[in-house]
């Protein structure tokens, strides 16, 4: 036989046992992760930067506070002008004030015990990962955390009331409850709020970014305490809001790029509809704008290609579910390897396989562009906020306290602050809050406190 024959046959041999292995890795019952693959919905493209939406560059002129000095702060929430509360990685709630929000203080902990150094790596998951906070009608910091459930805090004792235990394991009409996402407080003390997935925990988004939809809309009765599914399947329920007089609760459907309305009260009730779509990215948290319409912040955006990739793999449940498989089993080997690793960085390594930072992180290499867009009480876009040059990324919530808008993101180790106030008559124009500078201020000040 000659050499070019061996080597054909050897090739041919090596291709019919990898396809082997591939066609059992896909169709082969039991095998991790416990999901469902079918086929998707058709992810539309989204809409031009025109019109509304068109070209700016109002997020370059953010002003970075406490950066360096906190971690993920990835929701927002005030009880009054010049005050706001931040969450944390490792469960840390953080009040920020001052008439240009430059004092800042540790207030309390979801987990006050819990020894930060001791789990290193594993803070979140032994310590609380706050995501969504509001203030309820009895003035506690209302909490939904991915790790430990639902908690009222009282921000000024830090005396905390666990209102549902997401570690009990809790069935929901069916389905257990994986991930508090955010949550929104009626008048009444009622919670509306998202779990984002039934099949994943916060580390392992990407598998239920593959996997059929699975989210809910959840209502907790705070008289009862008890939980009642208002939407179930969507994929990957995200940010929360109450309209202004709670006929309707908004729902992000992070993975289809739209917001949806679920009717609570009028002809209407019961019902779900459209609220606005082909948003130019994943949309997160959803907080009024004071004017009866919505910021709607876009958490990464994907460029065109990745998005006619993400088209054919909708089509192709079996594709999805090889690709799935095999990084989960690549997983699974690492963090095999990674127990005998006493640094901890193939264990971490393993983490980022299915974590929704890995897919983000991908989509900023292609650009730096960022964007909050605002919409009308009905859906309809009215505007945005734009950045090209990557002075604030990633963003998960913006909201308007006062004379600013401010920008968090569960992956930055700062918090975004946009002046956004009427320049007073006789004011000059460099009187108004340059970035550079105050952002020098804040951090002196803020490392005197945190």
């Amino acid at each position: 036989m000659s050499t070019l024959g061996w080597l054909l046959g050897k090739v041919f041999s090596v291709t019919v046992t990898l396809i082997i292995i591939l066609v059992i890795i896909t169709f082969l019952p039991g095998i991790p992760p416990y999901v469902n693959f079918t086929k998707l919905e058709e992810l539309e493209p989204p809409l031009p930067l025109e019109g509304a939406l068109a070209k700016n560059n109002k997020l370059d002129r953010v002003e970075r506070i406490l950066e360096g000095q906190i971690v993920g702060p990835e929701s927002l929430a005030s009880r009054q002008p010049n005050e706001i509360f931040i969450n944390l990685h490792g469960g840390k709630i953080v009040r920020i004030w001052g008439p240009s929000y430059e004092h800042s203080k540790v207030v309390t902990a979801i987990a006050p015990e819990c020894d930060e150094a001791k789990w290193g790596g594993q803070v979140n998951e032994r310590c609380g990962h706050p995501l969504g906070l509001r203030f309820g009608p009895d003035g506690r910091l209302v909490v939904a955390d991915c790790v430990l459930g639902l908690l009222a805090v009282d921000v000024e004792t830090g005396e905390q009331e666990v209102l549902f235990d997401l570690m009990e394991e809790v069935d929901i009409e069916g389905e257990v409850a994986m991930f508090p996402d955010d949550l929104d407080v009626d008048r009444e003390g009622n919670i509306y709020w998202s779990d984002g997935s039934a099949v994943t925990h916060v580390d392992q988004v990407l598998i239920d970014f593959a996997a059929s939809p699975s989210g809910r809309l959840i209502r907790f009765d705070h008289k009862t305490k008890t939980n009642k599914v208002l939407v179930r399947n969507l994929h990957f329920a995200n940010g929360i809001q109450l309209s202004q007089d709670e006929k309707f609760v908004l729902v992000s459907e992070l993975f289809k790029n739209r917001v949806l309305r679920h009717w609570l009260h009028g002809p209407k009730a019961g019902q779900t509809e459209m609220f606005v779509d082909r948003l130019p990215g994943f949309p997160d948290n959803i907080r009024p704008n004071g004017k009866g319409g919505y910021y709607i912040a876009i958490i990464t955006v994907f460029p065109e290609s990745s998005l006619r990739v993400l088209r054919i793999a909708g089509r192709l449940p079996w594709l999805r579910k090889l690709v799935t498989r095999v990084l989960y089993l690549t997983q699974l080997l690492l963090e095999t390897i990674g127990k005998l690793d006493p640094s901890h960085s193939i264990d971490q390594a393993a983490k980022k396989i299915f974590n929704f930072l890995t897919l983000s992180q991908h989509n900023l290499r292609h650009s730096n562009f960022s964007v909050v867009v605002e919409v009308d009480g009905e859906g309809k876009i009215i505007g945005s906020l734009q950045g090209y040059s990557g002075q604030q990324v990633l963003i998960s919530e913006a909201q308007k306290v006062g004379d600013y808008m401010f920008f968090a993101s569960p992956y930055n180790s700062y918090l975004g602050k946009l002046f956004v106030g009427e320049v007073k008559e006789g004011m000059k124009q460099q009187q108004q809050p340059q970035p550079q500078q105050q952002q020098q201020q804040q951090q002196v000040r803020g490392k005197e406190e945190l």
